[in-house]
């Protein structure tokens, strides 16, 4: 899809980073670095290192202070001395002097895993983020069984952002999570594995970090959960996605955010009652934001009560005004609604705000399309492209303008410049393929490879199963052609045309009363089908229309 960055990009990255600089640090306490036992202080350092220890421990840090001061008076050279003023000057936020100490321990005593570790902790806060990976390596080196270090050299890696970094970050966590199970661990495995397009891992990962939150007597705040639960939506995963914002509602109960995510999951699963009775429950307990009434005008949409998806579009406007997108979102509304020419007027206003939109000239051009108006359909829709030539939607909806004015090579020339910006656009692999099938010397090789495209991008778009089916029986293939078109049925038993091939697929397969039986539901439901191409219609323009901006 055409965004300036999709939601799991940036709502991936509050997850992972937190608040600001922080990172993965605040949330799993990784880089701060580790303390010397009182044990190993006894063992293996002065008596003046253990007194300073205790009074480290017991909070006195100005008197454990002037403990490590006299003993780097008398020996400058004592690697622990230089390790705890290190930790010393990290907890008053003097990084620099901290620098300094822990870079003095680290060459002092270079075979120590921990001082190494403490090294590339302080260097990681400096953000110095090469440095202190090269000194958690070498930590590693020395003892591969610290979280600390673990964890800390997992997020350098995730900020490097690459395949191979990702997969290098997801390895470091899940052998600190080996270690020690931690939720903010979990966590962030969870999130990497979305980032890496690994679903299975996502879910499995969700499941330990979830446990394991459970136990714990202080949860994340919403804020934290509302984030992921948005990414695991993003993913597709459902189930998960419900569990989260649930527990980020639970927690806050008005969180806007959250809300709104909750809502598309229901919607996602087609519980459309469940997602009005969120939304209109926030908003009569006064807590609706723009956010929450653009999605109540979803809602009301997909339920057909234009009548309140308008009023609801509007609210959302007046609170938001300076939203392009929102803008965007009631031109499309008012189109799906039937008044395209009220489209265009609300558009056209939208235009002297924002003149170069792109979107907004997508939205003018969709709404004369819907009202025959091909011409300045096309200049619409050409305008949107020439502001931005990658604009993959702008080009499908060209493709339909070209399709209804009978153009069929031109159509597919702009699906084709569509899909080269995007091919995941599953509508448009669909378009291809019933386009081509509209002429008699198509390549039928072709339309089964593009209409098998559109059922693996999107297995929920049944016209791409009835474009299938239709090839099948054009080329006499008769029980695949029975197998998909039942699908058809099964899934939307009202597809009148469904009904009408397999007639014909019973026929030859000589199943004589299922060919009565389907021709008979066909003539049924035959006198519904002007209203059912516009519905069909409206379901392209929903899909190319659906896309995050």
């Amino acid at each position: 899809m055409r965004a300036s960055k999709t939601l799991s990009q940036s709502v991936l990255l509050v997850v992972v980073l937190g608040c600001g600089a922080a990172g993965l640090t605040a949330q799993t306490k990784a880089s701060r670095p580790v303390k010397v036992s009182r044990q190993q202080v006894r063992s293996d350092q002065s008596d003046l290192l253990a007194k300073g220890a205790e009074a480290l421990q017991r909070g006195e840090t100005q008197i454990a202070r002037q403990i490590f001061e006299e003993a780097l008076k008398s020996d400058p050279n004592n690697s622990s001395a230089h390790n705890y003023m290190g930790i010393l000057s990290d907890g008053a936020g003097d990084l620099k002097n901290a620098e300094i100490h822990f870079a003095k321990a680290a060459r002092l005593d270079p075979r120590s895993a921990s001082l190494r570790n403490n090294y590339g902790a302080i260097l990681l806060k400096l953000n110095r983020a090469k440095a202190a990976a090269i000194e958690f390596e070498a930590s590693l080196r020395l003892d591969a069984k610290q979280p600390n270090a673990l964890v800390n050299l997992a997020q350098i890696r995730f900020q490097e952002n690459t395949p191979n970094s990702l997969q290098s970050s997801f390895r470091l966590f899940e052998r600190a999570a080996a270690l020690a199970p931690d939720a903010a661990i979990e966590r962030s495995l969870v999130v990497i594995a979305l980032r890496l397009g690994n679903k299975q891992a996502a879910a499995a990962h969700y499941q330990t970090y979830a446990t394991l939150v459970a136990a714990k007597p202080d949860p994340p705040a919403a804020i934290d959960r509302a984030p992921l639960g948005g990414a695991l939506f993003e993913a597709g995963l459902l189930t998960e996605a419900e569990a989260e914002l649930k527990a980020a509602l639970a927690a806050a109960p008005d969180n806007a955010d959250a809300i709104v995510l909750l809502g598309r999951v229901y919607l996602a699963r087609n519980d459309v009652k469940a997602a009005g009775v969120l939304l209109e429950t926030a908003v009569a307990r006064n807590r609706a934001t723009a956010a929450v009434y653009s999605q109540l005008a979803v809602v009301y949409e997909k339920a057909g009560r234009y009548e309140n998806a308008i009023p609801a579009m509007r609210l959302a406007i007046n609170l938001q005004p300076e939203s392009e997108n929102y803008r965007f979102q009631y031109g499309i509304l008012l189109t799906n609604a039937d008044a395209p020419a009220a489209a265009v007027i609300r558009i056209d206003e939208a235009l002297k705000v924002f003149p170069r939109s792109p979107r907004l000239w997508l939205a003018r051009g969709i709404a004369f399309l819907k009202d025959d108006r091909n011409a300045e359909a096309a200049e619409s829709i050409s305008k949107a492209i020439e502001l931005d030539p990658k604009f993959a939607q702008a080009h499908a909806y060209l493709g339909l303008v070209k399709l209804q004015t009978g153009e069929f090579a031109e159509a597919i020339k702009s699906y084709e410049t569509a899909l080269a910006t995007d091919a995941n656009l599953a509508i448009v692999h669909q378009l291809i393929a019933e386009t081509m099938m509209q002429q008699t010397d198509s390549d039928a090789a072709r339309i089964e490879a593009e209409a098998k495209k559109s059922i693996a991008l999107a297995p929920d778009f049944t016209p791409a199963y009835l474009t299938l089916g239709k090839l099948y029986v054009r080329l006499q293939r008769w029980a695949e052609a029975a197998q998909v078109l039942k699908e058809v049925v099964r899934r939307d038993p009202e597809t009148a045309e469904a009904y009408y091939q397999l007639g014909r697929v019973y026929a030859r397969l000589k199943l004589k009363g299922e060919a009565e039986a389907a021709l008979k539901r066909f003539k049924e439901l035959s006198e519904t089908q002007k209203a059912r191409s516009e519905s069909d219609l409206r379901e392209v323009v929903r899909r190319l229309a659906d896309v995050r901006f």
